[in-house]
């Protein structure tokens, strides 16, 4: 042992500004300051609150089938509805007018499901979650038409209304083999879609 030597400098230059035997305390402190408020929430996390719809067919198959549900499983909505759209030519964009709606609704359900079998198809989705008097309402509109029916490269092509589905994008065209296939509802806070 050498006699008047000098500490080490653990830190080097930013041990004088965070000395290291703090900075691990400090991250700890900061965590429990980030995350407590997150733990100690009473009812879902709000990734768990947000909605997605969720599309799935077979090749060759008869009906479209379309999920509305949280991407938390247990999540249940104080409504969730889904409206499907027919009576137009599909022409790779929403129509704007003229559709005939068909809608079906649950409420106080954690999931709802529908087959169709019009093609083309709009499907507006729309969930809404209420909890201690405030509600948090996720909608989107999709417009699909099914191409090469019963044929091997049966594909699904998928249109996002902008108008109701601000900043979704869609692929413009998916294989049937390649379904089932999500999309996050746009969360629109209290007040729901225009």
């Amino acid at each position: 042992m050498r006699s008047g030597a000098a500490p080490r400098d653990w830190g080097g230059r930013l041990g004088a500004y965070a000395p290291v035997p703090f900075v691990g305390a400090a991250s700890i402190l900061v965590a429990l300051i980030v995350f407590t408020p997150v733990l100690l929430a009473s009812g879902p996390s709000p990734l768990a609150l947000e909605a997605e719809l969720v599309v799935y067919r077979t090749t060759g198959s008869a009906s479209t089938e379309f999920y509305l549900h949280a991407l938390g499983a247990l999540v249940p909505y104080a409504r969730l509805s889904i409206a499907l759209g027919s009576n137009y030519t599909w022409n790779g964009q929403c129509p704007s007018s003229g559709l005939t709606w068909t809608p079906a609704q649950e409420t106080d359900a954690l999931e709802l499901s529908v087959a169709s079998a019009l093609n083309p198809v709009v499907v507006n989705a729309t969930a809404v979650y209420a909890s201690g008097g405030s509600s948090t309402v996720y909608a989107a509109e999709l417009a699909f038409e099914v191409l090469n029916v019963g044929a091997p490269d049966e594909s699904l092509a998928v249109v996002a209304c902008t108008a109701a589905t601000p900043g979704v994008s869609t692929p413009g065209s998916l294989s049937v083999s390649e379904l089932p296939h999500a999309w996050l509802l746009v969360d629109y806070g209290a007040g729901g879609p225009p």
